[in-house]
């Protein structure tokens, strides 16, 4: 502590006491600056520091209080003070309101209290969150390469827009509200822009032609292959009856055969199905009425995807069950079924068997496989009163949901059996023209080629499908905003990574932030000491 001479030290029950005195002889006067030397008494301050080996520190300070001597100052004394290390009124070091700052930056206020008295630094929330508020933001300098998205302060309500510097890699300003009347005056004071990477949302776009008309507006490659599934999943909806049709080879039908369901659960999933059927025939009868899609959500009042997904399907969309679950017994099935081919049906000798191989499971589990093993191999064993089979639904193909990403994910990654149901839904001429055309979508935005999208435009807007001939009428509307993304080096990529950060930020809290605490914590970037 410079400044001071330590008298003595007092350490029990983990705090430690530090008694100094001031040395300093002299001080100016805060009111006039006048330098004094005149003793008026001393006062005594107790500010709390940095812990030290796991002890909470407190400082009991003596210092000089002076008598001011210009005879025009309207203070007549003062007390020494210490701006460096100890500001004015302050019950903290500097140096402790530094490490509280940090702490309130990094995590919430009630964990940053938790974390803090572990530390051994006595405070509460409400001053953690005190500091913070009282943070002032470095000014932040502008870029000519600027990234924009749309997050929601609460989802479905109210939403709001972050500003990014692709150049700095550093957010530069939260905005209030996603439409073009909220962002255009935050952009038109900063002409100094040049390109922006957005999404496809119109009120951006509108908001960009009128406040920067210079700068290029550049589309994010990440939505534009969204919209290329969205594409695929509404080709598939439309052919999805004929695909049902195909007979299903034998290895796409499943290997193993499925546990019993309770007819608890069976009441659950039967409720939930006529729920969603009765939806589907709602969206139906508006269609037949003449509704677009956009009407029948602002009529029922429900997501968009899901009316549209309705709107577009061809019949009613049953839902696919998922993958077998992973149990105590899935390391034995092909054991089991081995065993089951060779005719061994008893319970009690597969029960054994497995145990001899290490099975850990009991024997009700075995049974159960058993049970259903049987129901699928055509016998008519008795069957519990409380449970019933699960349905058979090898013949089912997927859902058009996961058969739009077979044609949209590169071969290299699909798996055997997404290759081989990828060949099969390909028997349909519709889907496999679907196919081949949004494969060479993919291949000229991978290639960054605009003369072969220009070439892609052209055949789409001449497709007998009607899907894709409104798919390229919308990219034809923005040719310029889409084609930059087969020619920038920019994108939108950044910016995503910077919404996943403010969401991570905003759930620390609980949600329960308001912007002005989000909009700080998000901008706020730590000193380098």
């Amino acid at each position: 502590m410079p400044g001071f001479e330590i008298e003595t030290t007092i350490s029990e029950d983990h705090h430690l006491s530090i008694h100094a005195t001031s040395t300093g002889r002299s001080s100016k006067c805060p009111q006039c600056g006048q330098v004094s030397r005149h003793t008026h008494g001393w006062y005594g301050r107790q500010p709390q520091d940095l812990p030290c080996i796991g002890q909470q520190v407190a400082l009991v300070l003596t210092v000089r209080r002076f008598r001011c001597c210009n005879s025009a100052c309207a203070k007549q004394t003062f007390v020494e003070r210490f701006p460096d290390w100890l500001p004015f009124y302050a019950h903290r070091t500097t140096r402790l309101t530094q490490l509280m700052r940090r702490v309130g930056f990094e995590v919430s206020a009630e964990s940053g209290r938790r974390i803090l008295r572990f530390m051994r630094v006595c405070t509460s929330g409400d001053t953690l969150l005190r500091i913070v508020k009282g943070t002032p933001l470095q000014p932040r300098t502008v870029g000519k390469v600027l990234g924009v998205d749309d997050w929601a302060i609460r989802k479905g309500h109210r939403y709001g827009t972050i500003v990014v510097d692709h150049e700095s890699r550093q957010v530069i300003e939260l905005v209030t509200g996603r439409m073009s009347e909220d962002i255009q005056p935050w952009f038109a004071a900063h002409p100094e822009v040049e390109i922006v990477t957005r999404d496809r949302s119109r009120d951006y776009g509108s908001a960009l032609d009128s406040a920067l008309p210079h700068a290029e507006q550049v589309a994010d490659r990440w939505h534009l292959l969204l919209n290329l599934r969205q594409l695929a999943e509404r080709v598939i909806a439309s052919a999805y009856r004929r695909l049902k049709q195909f007979p299903v080879p034998p290895e796409l039908r499943p290997q193993r055969p499925m546990y019993l369901r309770s007819l608890r659960e069976q009441g659950r999933r039967d409720t939930s199905r006529q729920r969603r059927l009765d939806y589907y025939n709602e969206v139906q009868r508006l269609k037949r009425e003449g509704l677009t899609a956009s009407q029948v959500m602002m009529h029922l009042g429900r997501n968009y995807y899901t009316v549209r997904f309705f709107y577009n399907a061809a019949e009613f969309p049953e839902r696919m069950p998922g993958r077998a679950p992973h149990s105590i017994l899935t390391p034995y099935l092909d054991t089991l079924e081995a065993r089951f081919q060779a005719g061994i049906v008893n319970v009690g000798q597969l029960y054994e068997e497995m145990a001899a191989k290490g099975y850990k499971g009991s024997k009700g589990t075995v049974g159960r496989w058993l049970q259903a093993r049987r129901l699928m191999g055509g016998e008519d064993p008795v069957v519990a009163a409380t449970s019933l089979p699960i349905t058979d639904t090898s013949s089912a193909i997927p859902s058009s949901l996961k058969l739009a990403w077979l044609l949209v994910l590169p071969d290299a990654k699909l798996t055997e059996r997404d290759q081989a149901m990828l060949k099969h839904i390909l028997q349909d001429d519709v889907v496999a023209h679907c196919h081949r055309l949004i494969h060479r979508f993919r291949q000229a935005l991978h290639d960054r080629d605009s003369d072969d999208f220009d070439r892609w435009l052209q055949t789409a807007e001449k497709s007998s499908l009607k899907q894709i001939r409104s798919f390229a009428k919308s990219l034809r509307d923005d040719y310029a905003f889409i084609r930059a993304a087969f020619t920038s080096p920019w994108s939108n990529g950044h910016t995503e990574g910077q919404i996943t950060r403010l969401k991570f930020i905003k759930r620390q809290m609980y949600g329960r932030a308001s912007f002005a605490l989000l909009r700080l914590k998000v901008l706020y970037q730590p000193s380098s000491t």
